[in-house]
C-alpha cells in the first residue's frame, strides 16, 4: 500500500486551487476547436524562504536563465524530470496561466528539484491543463512540443517566469520565440510545428481524462506514486519546501 500523508492540523486555505469541476468538461471541446484554427527558477534553496523569482529575460552578458539552470543536467523524458528507474514520482497538474502554479514554481520547486530530483530520489511528471483560456492552451502546446525534444521543463519554467495576467494575450508569438531561444539545443521551428500535431493534441486529451479520473479539484494539484501503486493526493497548506518534505520523505520510506 502507498504511504498515506500524515493528517494536517489545519485545513488547507480556501481559494488556493483554481476550480476545474466544470472547466475540465469543457476543456476537450476547447482543444478540439483550437487544434483546427490555432497557430499558434529559480536557483536551489534548501530553506523555507521564498526563492528568488526567475527573471523574465536572459540575464545581461548571456547568463543562463534561472528556470533553465534549475533543471540543467537532469535527465528528461517527455513530461518527466528525473533519473530513469526512480521509484517515487510526483505528478503535478498545472495550468501555465495559473498564478498559484507560478507561486509553487517560484517558492518551492527549486528545493524539490535540488533536494529530491537532482540526487535521483524522486522524479517529477508534468500534467498540463488548459482550462483558464486560449493563452493556457497556446502555452501548453508549445511546452509539450518542447517535451518531444526532452526540453519541456525549461520551457515550462520560462513561461512561469514571463507569466502575464490571465487571458490578456500575454502568450504572444514574440514571447514564444524569446522563450524558445533561451533553451540551449532546442529546435524552435520543430517545436512550433509539433505544437500543432495530433500527438500533442492526444497528450492534452489524455491529461484531461486523467484529471477527471482523479477528480482533480484545481491547479496546482499534486499526487504521489510509489512503484506501481496508484497515485494518492497530497495537500500542502502553503507552497514552501517544508510542506512537501514530509510527504516526499514518507513516500521514500516505501
Amino acid at each position: 500500500m502507498p504511504p498515506v500523508p500524515k493528517p494536517k492540523s489545519k485545513p488547507a486555505p480556501s481559494g488556493r486551487n483554481r476550480n476545474l469541476i466544470i472547466a475540465l468538461a469543457v476543456a476537450a471541446v476547447v482543444v478540439a476547436a483550437l487544434i483546427v484554427g490555432s497557430i499558434l527558477l529559480t536557483g536551489g534553496n534548501s530553506n523555507d524562504s521564498a526563492a528568488t523569482t526567475a527573471s523574465t529575460t536572459t540575464t545581461p552578458g548571456g547568463a543562463v536563465e534561472p528556470a533553465v539552470a534549475l533543471v540543467s543536467g537532469i535527465p528528461q523524458n517527455g513530461t518527466v524530470l528525473g533519473k530513469a528507474g526512480t521509484t517515487v514520482r510526483m505528478v503535478q497538474f498545472e495550468d501555465l496561466q495559473c498564478p498559484i502554479c507560478k507561486e509553487y514554481t517560484d517558492n518551492a520547486l527549486s528545493s524539490v528539484v535540488d533536494e529530491y530530483v537532482r540526487p535521483g530520489r524522486i522524479r517529477l511528471d508534468f500534467r498540463g491543463l488548459a482550462f483558464l483560456g486560449p493563452d493556457s492552451l497556446k502555452a501548453l502546446k508549445i511546452a509539450l512540443a518542447a517535451g518531444h525534444q526532452n526540453k519541456l521543463w525549461q520551457v515550462v519554467g520560462l513561461f512561469y517566469a514571463n507569466q502575464g495576467p490571465e487571458n490578456s494575450g500575454w502568450v504572444t508569438d514574440s514571447l514564444i520565440d524569446q522563450i524558445l531561444s533561451e533553451v540551449p539545443g532546442l529546435d524552435a521551428a520543430k517545436v512550433k510545428a509539433d505544437a500543432q500535431s495530433p500527438a500533442v493534441a492526444r497528450e492534452i486529451d489524455a491529461f484531461n481524462a486523467e484529471a477527471q479520473k482523479l477528480k482533480v479539484p484545481g491547479t496546482p494539484a499534486f499526487y504521489l506514486g510509489v512503484g506501481v501503486d496508484k497515485l494518492y493526493k497530497i495537500e500542502p497548506r502553503a507552497f514552501v519546501p517544508s510542506e512537501f518534505r514530509p510527504a516526499l520523505d514518507d513516500a521514500l520510506k516505501g
